[in-house]
């Protein structure tokens, strides 16, 4: 029961393994993990804005029968 605990040396070691990947996210060491991050910020920064621009209107788009209709046709009875 030792490991569903919330205190103890798994804990620990989860919290210090997301504290280094976080530091090494903070300082890459090389030019080439810089690159890398400065792509995923940008990849991130993107994103984030395309979520404002697509999603910043309260409203919500209106459904009804005929908009459905258009979308997937029709709705018939086979073998007329």
């Amino acid at each position: 029961m030792k490991a569903l605990s919330c205190e103890g040396p798994i804990l620990n070691a989860v919290l210090s393994s997301l504290a280094a990947y976080l530091a090494a996210g903070v300082r890459p060491p090389t030019p080439l993990a810089k690159a890398i991050v400065l792509v995923l910020v940008v990849k991130l920064m993107a994103i984030v804005g395309a979520g404002v621009f697509l999603f910043s209107s309260s409203g919500r788009p209106v459904v009804d029968s005929n908009a459905v209709s258009r979308l997937i046709g029709p709705v018939g009875v086979v073998g007329e």
